[in-house]
């Protein structure tokens, strides 16, 4: 009887267990200076006609300080919507990481209200990274609606 359990938790410890397959696609969109950003390409996705959600991944040169936060930022990712209809846009998640990747903070600035004043803070400017996202995602779309 003890042979059979030290065999049974022999067999479930040696049983390989595989995590699920990262599918995330960065791909660069801003690389000038020294900070490179990126956005998932593979989930771009588009809701509604006019909104698009984006995770962007942005890889700091020189580390960003933040108050609260005690350790250098060396990368951060950030949930972005974007409203194609009235050129605005909205964090809705953001990520901080170490050196190291490993995670330093994450806030979550979601919200559930259906009023367009408060789901979209601010406007997609020219020159901007958010432009620069936006358009990207823009592209990215369009290619998708062509395949």
């Amino acid at each position: 009887m003890l042979f059979t359990k030290i065999l049974f938790a022999f067999l479930f410890l040696s049983i390989s267990v595989f995590a699920q397959e990262d599918k995330t696609e960065w791909e660069p969109v801003f690389n000038e200076g020294l900070d490179r950003v990126f956005i998932d390409v593979s989930g771009v996705a588009i809701s509604g006609g006019e909104n698009i959600y984006v995770w962007s991944l942005t890889e700091h040169h020189i580390p960003i300080e933040i108050e609260g936060i005690n350790e250098n930022i060396y990368r951060t990712n950030t949930y972005y919507l974007f409203n194609s209809r009235l050129r605005k846009y909205s964090i809705l998640y953001i990520i901080y990481f170490d050196e190291n990747k490993n995670l330093l903070a994450s806030y979550d600035y979601g919200r559930n209200s259906k009023i367009e004043v408060y789901q979209y803070n601010f406007p997609i400017l020219e020159n901007s990274i958010e432009k620069t996202i936006f358009d990207k995602c823009v592209e990215v779309i369009s290619k998708t609606k062509d395949k």
